[in-house]
């Protein structure tokens, strides 16, 4: 396991990374990275952490603790009118708290283990939280593959592609050929509250001197969405129902994955991608057909021709339609195909990211 050797404080601020033996069953899990609570009693003795706003329609007491693995904030306003607002949240990231790094997903062992110690620090700095009634205003759920996010990059593309707001991120990789100056690293989308992203943590976890290839799939239900999955599964978004249940985690998790990423993915596939592929790959057969009557010599190349024009995606497709159209020539343009985009396996990559998650 990982350790942990306190400093010269006493606070989980001080607290630092000093070896690793990383438990990989604790990093390919679905499990939460962080969360934020609400609807919980608090008390202080300290003025540490006040600052206070007057304004003319207010006066403002805000208290707040900012640590690296935490964030608790509690903010009262007193409204001219008489009206009185309460507002407290606490943000916490349980494996931070307990291991120093994020490359774990924490379960309900590790949720508990860590809201243990932050009680009993925050009890220490005169801070005293009641958790009994708290409830979860936002949630972030993650799972790990063992895999580079080059090896399935294709494959979750086809799973983002209509995902609303879809975008890429790219870091620079400083080759000399323009065509591999930049390498995307992060794909992700926006449902509005909801959000999902997939992308390589393989470098965070060289940090830890960790040689294990790992790519992250995350989703964010923010602003109380997660009340309206708890809701759905019959649950509520209270913290014990997760403490108590904690396979409603992955059932949201799981749910999310399937229905909006998945599903639409292969709606893509059958609808767009096989569709262009087979229109272009009659088209180039259709203008060779023509060609060929007008006395010209015949056009090579269709292949390169579809990888130019649409995406192949996989080469069991470029099969299908050898099969379906040119079945006098299958034998060799199947050993065509599997000698220059056998390569292109990406549906044998979605396969294994899907049993994974689903096998959860």
């Amino acid at each position: 396991m990982c350790k942990l050797q306190e400093g010269s404080g006493k606070g989980l601020a001080e607290w630092r990374y000093i070896n690793v033996n990383l438990d990989a069953s604790k990093i390919f899990r679905i499990g939460i990275d962080w969360l934020t609570l609400y609807n919980f009693e608090i008390s202080y003795n300290s003025n540490l952490y006040i600052t206070e706003q007057v304004t003319e329609e207010y006066y403002q007491e805000k208290f707040c603790l900012d640590e690296p693995s935490y964030t608790l904030d509690s903010t009262t306003r007193l409204y001219s009118s008489g009206k009185e607002t309460h507002f407290k949240n606490l943000r916490f990231n349980p494996n931070k708290i307990l291991n120093g790094h994020n490359i774990y997903n924490s379960r309900e062992i590790e949720l508990k283990s860590a809201l243990l110690i932050l009680i009993k620090e925050l009890s220490e700095k005169g801070i005293e939280i009641n958790l009994a009634e708290a409830k979860i205003k936002d949630v972030e759920i993650n799972l790990n593959f063992n895999k580079s996010f080059l090896e399935v990059e294709e494959a979750f593309k086809l799973l983002f592609i209509s995902v609303p707001h879809f975008k890429k991120i790219s870091r620079c990789t400083r080759n000399k050929s323009y065509r591999l100056m930049f390498q995307d690293e992060t794909l992700l989308g926006n449902y509005g509250s909801t959000l999902v992203t997939v992308y390589d943590k393989t470098e965070e976890s060289k940090k830890l001197d960790l040689e294990l290839d790992i790519t992250r799939l995350e989703w964010k239900f923010l602003n109380r969405t997660f009340s309206y999955y708890a809701n759905k599964n019959e649950k509520d978004n209270s913290l014990n129902s997760i403490l108590n249940s904690f396979e409603l985690i992955d059932g949201i998790f799981i749910e999310n994955t399937k229905r909006k990423l998945l599903e639409e993915g292969i709606r893509h596939l059958e609808n767009v991608i096989k569709t262009n592929l087979e229109k272009e790959f009659l088209a180039f057969k259709k203008a060779n057909r023509f060609g060929k009557e007008l006395g010209k010599k015949e056009k090579r190349g269709v292949y390169r021709y579809l990888e130019e024009s649409c995406w192949i995606f996989d080469y069991t497709l470029l099969i299908e339609l050898v099969d379906k159209h040119d079945k006098a020539h299958k034998t060799r343009e199947t050993k065509t195909i599997l000698k220059n985009y056998s390569n292109r396996n990406n549906l044998e990559k979605l396969n294994y990211l899907m049993e994974f998650i689903f096998n959860h």
